[in-house]
């Protein structure tokens, strides 16, 4: 079957092969069987119904779907929808951060089907059976340039885990830092991490924005995670419907906390 995947959002994690596209369709245009216009994000979703009127005289069979429309993933394809490389190995969480979308739309941790790729982005791989995470870490052994770039889980970096990291050619290990109360977890989860891997290589999500915080709260979370051996990234929250804080200090600080030259510039503070 010849599907087209249209995508509402170009990200740098969305495949560009030739049956990938982004905007309507061109005027001659490849013969499909199904048209599958792909949302991640709610905010995006008046655009993929968009797209999907669009396509309409391309194919008889558009669909659209995706996270955005609470997918809960009960399947992962290979380079479908995620660029080659990139892999999800499990599904759901367990924890019930009430910032987060993740447990209301894939429900609890369900492990499926591993598949060859560097790049894993699943969203509490950690929280899978002993047996799944020893299945995964055996499949990155032939990996390169591994990225945990799903984030994983403070609490549960062991020393068995460290060891496992060990063995790989990592790129990045991402970690999640959503509140100054979890600093003791983060921390001492670092503390294992930065004996045998650079600071470039230690990677922090530092949300911000959500509910109470303030910039300088938030300042404070991205200083601390950057003293204690991480780079950070901020991660301005968005509520479902896609409204940001749009008070100018929040914009700076997102602009500050996500560039490569105004992280250096916080580090040699610290120095």
């Amino acid at each position: 079957m010849k599907i087209a995947r249209v995508f509402a959002k170009r990200t740098n994690m969305v495949p560009v092969d030739k049956d990938c596209y982004f905007t309507q369709p061109e005027l001659f245009m490849p013969q499909y069987d199904e048209v599958h216009i792909s949302v991640t994000f709610t905010w995006d979703i008046e655009r993929g119904y968009y797209l999907k009127e669009l396509w309409k005289d391309v194919c008889k069979k558009v669909l659209i779907g995706g996270p955005a429309f609470n997918d809960p993933g009960n399947s992962f394809y290979p380079g479908m929808y995620l660029k080659p490389g990139v892999v999800i190995t499990s599904r759901g969480c367990p924890c019930s951060c009430d910032f987060c979308f993740v447990p209301k739309r894939e429900g609890n941790i369900r492990e499926l089907k591993i598949t060859e790729g560097n790049i894993i982005q699943d969203n509490n791989l950690l929280y899978c059976s002993k047996g799944h995470i020893d299945n995964v870490f055996q499949m990155l052994k032939g990996q390169h340039k591994i990225s945990f770039s799903g984030g994983l889980a403070a609490e549960r970096i062991s020393d068995e885990i460290v060891e496992k990291l060990r063995g790989l050619k990592i790129y990045e290990i991402w970690i999640a830092f959503d509140s100054i109360s979890k600093e003791p977890i983060v921390k001492k989860a670092v503390e294992k991490l930065k004996k045998y891997f650079k600071r470039r290589k230690l990677r922090c999500y530092v949300l911000i924005g959500y509910k109470d915080d303030t910039v300088e709260k938030a300042r404070s979370r991205l200083m601390t995670a950057l003293e204690i051996g991480f780079i950070p990234f901020a991660m301005l929250y968005r509520s479902d419907n896609g409204e940001k804080d749009k008070r100018t200090e929040w914009k700076k600080i997102q602009k500050e906390w996500t560039r490569v030259t105004s992280i250096k510039t916080n580090l040699k503070k610290i120095h």
